[in-house]
Order: structure tokens, then sequence, then C-alpha cells
């Protein structure tokens, strides 16, 4: 064999392993789009815990309280939007529980006369200590089914008293109705939302907040699935829709504002 033909035969095999490592390299596999998600899903956790806030009254004993979303911030002053049912009392006074564990005094901002208005309301606290970040809000947000989103807030355990620890959990979304429920409730989506939650973030992976938690699975009284005419959904909807938690889209907010109520 001549120099020439050992030389073809050495570029040969180098170009072989050269390509086929570079191949290997670059095609994805199961496992590095599995930790892409993971670091994605984990970053946006985070993100959501920084914006939501724990609201309970003064001296509750934490066995009221709820969840709210840091939306606004002017100077030193940070506007919160939860859900009516969550400070619908208006003889209490009001706390807010930040990322940090520090407690700020909150005092109502706008809360409807009914959550027939939609079950949304809001508050405002100051702080100098710290600047806290704030959901950044989109009017534009394309909602759709088979969205992956989480969900947050500050859930009650078995002991009956609301967790000072923030939690998320996933799912999907699955239903979005044309028209809203009573409450303005028209986002449905798999996650588990328990007491406590009411009021906390609903998010998409790109850390984009979608809406408001409010309507828990598996409704215990009555029915929560009425639309603003009295009308109801049908028979055979019921179970699916039970299944569902269900949230305020947060567009309702700049409605809101529109109508300059604050």
């Amino acid at each position: 064999m001549n120099l020439i033909s050992v030389t073809a035969i050495i570029l040969s095999l180098t170009f072989s392993i050269t390509g086929s490592s570079t191949s290997l390299l670059n095609e994805p596999n199961q496992y590095q789009f599995a930790s892409f998600q993971y670091r994605q899903k984990h970053q946006v956790k985070k993100y959501a815990e920084s914006i939501t806030v724990r609201i309970f009254p003064e001296n509750s004993n934490n066995n009221i309280g709820g969840s709210g979303i840091l939306v606004r911030k002017t100077k030193n002053q940070y506007t919160v939007v939860t859900n009516y049912h969550v400070i619908n009392k208006k003889d209490l006074v009001y706390q807010v529980q930040t990322f940090d564990g520090k407690v700020h005094n909150g005092q109502t901002l706008y809360v409807p006369e009914s959550d027939d208005k939609g079950d949304v309301a809001f508050l405002v606290f100051t702080s100098s200590d710290l600047s806290y970040p704030v959901a950044t809000l989109k009017s534009d947000i394309n909602i759709e089914k088979e969205t992956s989103v989480i969900a947050g807030g500050f859930p009650f355990g078995n002991d009956l008293k609301q967790s000072q620890t923030f939690q998320v959990t996933d799912g999907k979304i699955t239903e979005v109705l044309e028209r809203p429920f009573i409450g303005g409730y028209q986002i449905g989506y798999t996650n588990s939302v328990v007491k406590g939650m009411s009021g906390g973030p609903v998010l998409n992976y790109n850390q984009e907040l979608i809406g408001i938690n409010g309507m828990r699975q598996y409704p215990l009284l009555g029915n929560p699935y009425i639309f603003e005419d009295g009308s109801t959904i049908p028979d055979d909807k019921w179970e699916d829709f039970s299944q569902l938690s269900w949230a305020v889209p947060i567009e309702i907010i700049e409605r809101i504002q529109e109508k300059n109520v604050f």
C-alpha cells in the first residue's frame, strides 16, 4: 500500500469519527430536553414566588387568609391584586407577607360590592426596605388550551392553618370559555388549587401572568358554573368542569382600571 492510499484511509476515518461525534453532540435527546424543562420550570417557580404575597387578617392566628400578586410599584407603594372573597370583610385589617418573610400593613384599595362584579380586589402597602419585583401585565397574551402552567399560593394544611411557605402545582389549561362564569372565571386548568391559594398567580413557562386563582376543584356546595346571564353548563359537562381549577384572566385588571376606580 503506497503513502497516498494510507493517507486517504486516515482522512476517511477521521472524517467519519468527527462527523459521527458532531452529530451525536448536536442531536437533542430526551434527557437533555427533560433537563431544559426542569430548569425552565424552576425559574418560573422562583419568579412566581417573588411576585406572590400571603394575605391574612391581623391577629388571625393563620386560620384565615389567601394569596395575592404584586402588579404595580409606584415609588415605595405596591399594589396587590387578589380575590374579592379573600379581603371582602371590611371590618378586618389585612396584612401582607412578601417573599422575604417580612409583614407589611395592607390598605384596601378596591373591593367590589359583590363578586358578581368580578372576584377581584386590590390592596396596597408601602415598603422602603427592599424593591420587590412586580408581575408584567400583558393584555395581548394568547391563552390556549394545552398550555403548561404553574399555579402558586399559600395553601392551608391539614391542621387548618395557612402555610407561610409558598407552594406551586403543575398542570395545563384545558378550557378557555368564550364568556365568563359569575366572578369572571374563564380559564380551566388541571393544577390542584386549594384553600389559601386563592388570589395567587397562574403563569405560563414564559413567566407571563395569565390569570388569578380563585375557584377550586370539586365544589362542595351549590353550582359555581353559572354564567352572568343566569344560564349554566349542560349536565354532561359537570364532571369535566368539576375536575378543574378556575382562574380569572388578568385582562379584568385592565377593565377595572379603565373605570378609574383607583
